[in-house]
C-alpha cells in the first residue's frame, strides 16, 4: 500500500471541505468552520457570523473578514 503525501493530504481535505460547503449551500442550510482563528457560520446567501461561546451560551455576532 502506497503512502499519500502530505501535500496531497491538504489537498484532499481543501477539496472535501470545499464539497461539503457547496452541499451546504445548496440544500439551504448553513456551513460552519473555522476561518483566521474564529468559528464562522456562512448561510446559504453568502451572509457570514461568528459564532462565540459565553457563559450564556452560544451566539452570533457580526463576521468581519
Amino acid at each position: 500500500m502506497s503512502r499519500i503525501s502530505t501535500n496531497e493530504l491538504k489537498e484532499a481535505l481543501k477539496k472535501a471541505t470545499h464539497s461539503a460547503r457547496e452541499e451546504a449551500r445548496k440544500n439551504g442550510v448553513p456551513a460552519v468552520y473555522e476561518e483566521n482563528g474564529e468559528m464562522v457560520k456562512e448561510y446559504p446567501d453568502g451572509k457570514k457570523t461568528k459564532v462565540v461561546f459565553t457563559a450564556e451560551g452560544r451566539k452570533e455576532v457580526a463576521y468581519h473578514e
